[in-house]
């Protein structure tokens, strides 16, 4: 066989090489219109904010640090400088990150001394607390809100005439955060879990047994699929931890949901 014969293309393969071509095409234009949909109904006024979450999401897979701390404080007040999100489910999410961050630190750090595990855990604490209180107050105040009254709701704060959005789809930026409400009634008890989830860890740690039980319990009320409540409740009843599904693993749970040790 000489060296043309070997490359020489069959119509089969022809075809098969179009087809692959064509359907690689089609799949990056529709992640170009996708991710153009979402950009351009991202609110501007928080975007520098969403991308400090990201960058501490980021961060925060390659372990704690103190730059990664001053990510949420930074977000925190872009959040808390705007009426309309001072309260929203976005700050129950910065506080338990903070309360993660911390948590994480007293158990797996081995440099911290016993007294400082406990000043850490304690601090972790206020920041859990923090995160609970608001996820429970926006619960009550979102939880059964319909469509049209979240419209109603935010209306007085996002107006068009609002300079930070000039140059910006106004009507689709705010039928994105109508949306985000509405997918955050279903989201925020799961967040609310994983705070749970992260005080009861926090009186395991404490070596509160009785008061670690009771809040995993309640967390897996909230989200029965709240794998790390499962898992650590199991080890504190002499049980083995919980491991993840085959599904879990090759679909980890959204981010979104918070995060727990």
């Amino acid at each position: 066989m000489n060296l043309r014969e070997i490359f020489i293309i069959s119509r089969g393969t022809k075809v098969i090489f179009a087809i692959t071509f064509t359907v690689s095409v089609l799949a990056i234009l529709v992640a170009v219109i996708y991710y153009k949909t979402i950009n351009d109904s991202e609110d501007p006024r928080i975007s520098v904010a969403k991308e400090l979450l990201a960058e501490f999401d980021q961060e925060s897979g390659s372990g704690w640090s103190a730059g990664s701390f001053a990510l949420l404080d930074s977000a925190g007040k872009i959040f808390s400088s705007l009426p309309d999100y001072r309260s929203s489910f976005e700050m129950g999410l910065i506080y338990n990150n903070k309360c993660s961050a911390l948590l994480l630190m007293a158990i797996y750090d081995s440099s911290v001394s016993s007294s400082e595990k406990k000043e850490l855990l304690s601090l972790s604490m206020d920041y859990c607390d923090t995160s609970i209180q608001r996820y429970r107050k926006w619960i009550k105040e979102w939880e059964d809100a319909t469509i049209e009254e979240i419209e109603k709701r935010l209306s007085p704060f996002m107006s068009r005439a609002d300079p930070a959005f000039r140059g910006s789809d106004f009507d689709r930026i705010f039928s994105g955060r109508v949306k985000s409400i509405s997918l955050a009634q279903i989201e925020t008890p799961r967040r609310l879990s994983v705070s749970l989830t992260n005080k009861a860890t926090i009186y395991r740690h404490m070596m509160l047994p009785d008061s670690a039980l009771k809040y995993y319990r309640e967390a897996l009320s909230l989200w029965s699929e709240n794998r790390a409540a499962k898992s650590n409740m199991s080890v504190l009843l002499g049980g083995e931890p919980v491991k993840p599904s085959v599904i879990e693993t090759l679909f980890p749970p959204d981010r979104r949901k918070g995060s727990n040790p």
